[in-house]
């Protein structure tokens, strides 16, 4: 039999038992450290301690798992170059013994939640990929990168079933998110600061293409500038959770400061895209009633009137300035749409394959920007499976066809409908609240994708795994009231 969800917590046994594994484990690596020499092996010791911990409490691995999959500078280095090594791939690994041994310890199933069928079948498809589409390297490639998308996904959903698992699953992503917006500001103000792991690292990355001003656009250890910008215009609305479940005055500090420090990452990262996701979240949580009208209208305009006064050197001028519109990016963009758009009439059902429409656009490009891409590809710059079609929708058709797209576009039209089931049914409790939150974090996430690739972006996958604990908890444990 089962044990009830709220229930499944450490007990003051299993606490007693944890106390003395840990003198075990210091008394063991007391004692190898003197049979060392000296040695320094205490870090065997913390180690083992700590694996144990998790055994103990396997929510301990919650933020390891959102850490280091959100912020890539963290979770991507491999000692000796032993990919299996990588602090992102130990997290996971770690998190999926401790919640095998957890749920068959204390019985509990597995999450289940309506958008996860139409997700596997996605999930299907992409298995599937080298029996569907030519090109049977990339699409093994392709296996491998989503296996480490939807396993963060499901461990979430299976770890953060109790209230208090709840929170720190919405804890972890908001101090993570944060994080990032602090390296983020290193980057900005502090660029002599250096640190690098496997090709991501700190820095940010110039751009003087179409500008009177070089920027310099941040990237807060994601490595890139535009998918930081999408993780923090997908955070930024989880923020409002803790302002309104928790109405403390230090909790509502921390959480002004998380959200304008997050904010100003966004600013510092000149990307245009999250701005209409960060709009559309806004325009959902007035629907919602969880935001009032007139304090966004008079933000709204008070931000407009004063913008020359806070916003960054050449920021106004990438948004709207003429120039950067006919020179800029904004060009090849349409050049990069029309393309995908000729790839998908061409193979509309099974698609072309994982990261083939850099190729392809290679081959069928007789622009200046083909050649380009060409040139680069050929001197190892920047691959040619780098080029990607800067649309979720149409990425994802492109390389899987319609028999990917329409099982995607269904799990994230669900996830849609099972958060506002959760939020309307009971608006004032913190899972409601928590609900309505994360409604508009995917809204800011699915806009943000009309302009960027970023079904691969991880915080995207964990939030959909929150989405799914959320739900079972509250269908099974009911309502928090907000105190």
């Amino acid at each position: 039999m089962s044990r009830p969800l709220s229930d499944s917590l450490p007990d003051p046994d299993s606490t007693r038992r944890l106390l003395a594994w840990v003198i075990a484990a210091v008394a063991v690596s007391a004692l190898l450290t003197m049979a060392g020499g000296g040695m320094p092996v205490l870090l065997v010791g913390v180690v083992l301690v700590f694996v144990l911990w998790t055994l103990h409490d396997p929510l301990v691995t919650l933020p390891l798992i959102v850490l280091t999959q959100v912020i890539w500078l963290f979770g991507s280095y491999s000692p000796g170059g032993i990919s299996l090594l990588a602090p992102s791939k130990l997290a996971l690994l770690l998190a999926l013994g401790v919640w095998l041994v957890h749920a068959v310890r204390e019985h509990i199933p597995p999450t289940f939640a309506p958008h996860m069928l139409p997700l596997g079948l996605f999930g299907l498809v992409v298995l599937m990929g080298p029996v569907l589409t030519p090109v049977f390297d990339d699409s093994l490639t392709g296996i491998g990168k989503y296996a480490v998308m939807f396993l963060p996904y499901l461990l979430v959903a299976n770890l953060a079933v109790t209230r208090r698992g709840l929170t720190v699953a919405a804890a972890s992503l908001t101090l993570t998110a944060t994080v990032a917006a602090g390296l983020a500001m290193v980057e900005r103000f502090l660029p002599g600061v250096q640190l690098a792991f496997d090709g991501i690292g700190l820095g940010a990355h110039v751009d003087d293409n179409s500008l009177s001003t070089v920027i310099k656009r941040v990237t807060g250890g994601i490595g890139d500038a535009n998918w930081f910008s999408y993780t923090m215009a997908t955070a930024l609305p989880l923020c409002l959770y803790w302002w309104r479940a928790y109405p403390g005055l230090w909790i509502r500090a921390a959480v002004t400061g998380a959200a304008l420090l997050q904010f100003a990452g966004l600013i510092f990262s000149y990307t245009r895209t999250p701005m209409v996701g960060l709009a559309g979240a806004i325009l959902l949580l007035v629907w919602m009633r969880r935001i009032a009208l007139a304090p966004v209208i008079a933000l709204t305009v008070l931000a407009g009137v004063t913008a020359p006064l806070w916003l960054p050197a050449g920021f106004i001028e990438r948004f709207t300035s003429k120039e950067y519109i006919e020179e800029g990016s904004t060009p090849m963009r349409r050049e990069i749409f029309n393309m995908a758009l000729d790839l998908i009439a061409d193979k509309p059902l099974l698609g072309h394959g994982y990261q083939q429409y850099g190729p392809q656009f290679i081959t069928r490009s007789t622009s200046e920007i083909g050649a380009e891409w060409e040139r680069r590809d050929l001197s190892g710059d920047e691959p040619a499976h780098l080029l990607r079609a800067h649309n979720l929708y149409l990425d994802i058709w492109v390389q899987h066809g319609l028999l990917g797209l329409i099982p995607l576009m269904l799990a994230y039209a669900l996830l849609l409908r099972e958060l506002l089931q959760v939020a309307r049914a009971d608006a004032d409790s913190r899972e409601g609240e928590l609900a309505a939150c994360l409604l508009a974090c995917l809204v800011s996430f699915y806009l943000c994708g009309i302009g960027g690739h970023s079904q691969e972006l991880k915080i995207f996958w964990i939030m959909a795994g929150l989405a799914a604990a959320l739900r079972r908890v509250f269908w099974t444990a009911g309502p928090t009231p907000v105190r």
